[in-house]
């Protein structure tokens, strides 16, 4: 039968994907590089079709919140002329895994062999009352970064809580706009989960001479409102910061409703196994939402571009029975100023590190050693260094110390060596 796969006994026509977001396209984009000719719905509750969320702390913004290039992953036409039923605007309310459907918000029942739970989640909102102002923004969508870009004058006065990845990147951007910027972080530096201590630091300092007024060691306890906006943010201490807006920069939640309602094991997110697969055998989870095992041992869920695209084509390989064995390690950049930082691996305080180029120079790269072993990579500005150091990490390689430190040694050597 042309239109299904078959796998002895059972038979895969139908494959509902929850989720309208990079693991959910690159599913559906996979089903039907493999072959797979059944019917694929893509439901998103979003009203827009599949898109890169990477630009939305950046290039949305400098842009006036106007997409450009190649913002959504396909265009309109891609779906119908693959017959992929794009569903937009449209919330699945329940999985019956007995009866292996999918139920719409607006009561409509869609068949199921396979389902594929990409349903990322939604960013954590501040806690206190007046979190719901309208300038107050929590950056997840495509609407969130609209909202937000309507806010970033020149001149505004913005506060940004939390200097993780989106609220440091978001800086940056606002920065570049001509605001005003004030954020508090209760770490010692930005980004500091992700690059540690020192290079936390190093960054810290980026921004500081950028023009930004960074509170480390801080908390916010209230938002101050006049007629209906905030005009301020309290800190724990009683300090009042004057504002434009705030963006709330502190996280996400992952979307476990519909896998908790149908009873599939969870932990930190949907948790799955090296094939994508739940705790029932029909049902698989990939991207943001998805826990998984780690490259060095345990569970992860991760939040990165790499991930939601590589696991969502891995799970539609295993929802179709094709070998998979998903276990990457982690790969993300981020664009601030005139700095393209990227890490891969683990970056450990703990271990050996070995520099490339000088910190002091905004121009490095750094190497996290456990004895011989390359368990994680920093660059600023040094792509090329990535490059490498990606297939180290991902090699388990083992190298000389001595001759990593080394600039005269290319990289390349380095890893042709490890190899043999």
């Amino acid at each position: 039968m042309e239109c299904s796969i078959n796998r002895g006994p059972e038979v895969i026509n139908n494959i509902a994907i929850i989720g309208a977001n990079m693991a959910g396209a690159r599913a559906a984009e996979s089903l039907r590089s493999a072959g797979y000719d059944g019917d694929i719905h893509l439901i998103g509750e979003e009203p827009w079709r599949p898109y890169e969320r990477p630009p939305l702390s950046k290039e949305f913004l400098w842009e006036g919140g106007v997409p450009s290039g190649n913002f959504y992953l396909h265009d309109e036409h891609w779906y119908a002329a693959n017959r992929v039923d794009l569903r937009l605007g449209v919330r699945a309310s329940a999985i019956d895994l007995r009866a292996g459907t999918v139920t719409l918000a607006s009561g409509e029942t869609l068949q199921a062999d396979r389902i594929l739970l990409s349903t990322g989640g939604a960013a954590r909102r501040l806690p206190l009352p007046g979190a719901e102002a309208t300038n107050v923004h929590h950056l997840r969508t495509l609407g969130d970064a609209t909202g937000l870009a309507a806010d970033l004058r020149p001149g505004a006065q913005i506060v940004i809580v939390g200097m993780g990845v989106i609220g440091a990147e978001v800086a940056a951007s606002a920065r570049r706009m001509g605001c005003s910027v004030t954020a508090v972080e209760p770490f010692a530096a930005p980004m500091i989960r992700a690059l540690g201590d020192r290079f936390g630091a190093w960054l810290g300092d980026y921004h500081r001479k950028q023009g930004v007024r960074a509170l480390y060691g801080r908390s916010v306890k209230g938002l101050r409102l006049s007629g209906g906006r905030v005009c301020a943010v309290i800190l724990d201490d009683g300090e009042e910061l004057a504002c434009d807006a705030v963006v709330v920069g502190i996280g996400i939640v992952p979307a476990v409703e519909l896998a908790k309602d149908a009873g599939l094991m969870l932990g930190n997110g949907i948790m799955v196994d090296a094939q994508c697969r739940t705790s029932n055998p029909a049902v698989f989870a990939a991207g943001d939402v998805a826990d998984q095992p780690d490259f060095f041992g345990g569970r992860v869920r991760m939040e990165t571009y790499q991930n939601a695209a590589e696991q969502g084509a891995a799970a539609a390989a295993a929802m179709l029975g094709q070998p998979v064995e998903y276990c990457r390690p982690c790969w993300f950049w981020s664009d601030q100023y005139d700095l393209n930082i990227q890490v891969t691996g683990r970056i450990d305080a703990q271990k050996q590190v070995i520099m490339r180029g000088r910190v002091e120079d905004d121009a490095f790269c750094a190497f996290f050693l456990s004895g011989d072993l390359v368990t994680g990579a920093l660059t600023a500005n040094r792509s090329a260094d990535m490059g490498v150091a990606k297939r180290l990490v991902e090699r388990r390689a083992r190298v000389e110390p001595a001759r990593l430190a080394d600039p005269d040694v290319p990289l390349r050597e380095i890893l042709k060596q490890s190899a043999s």
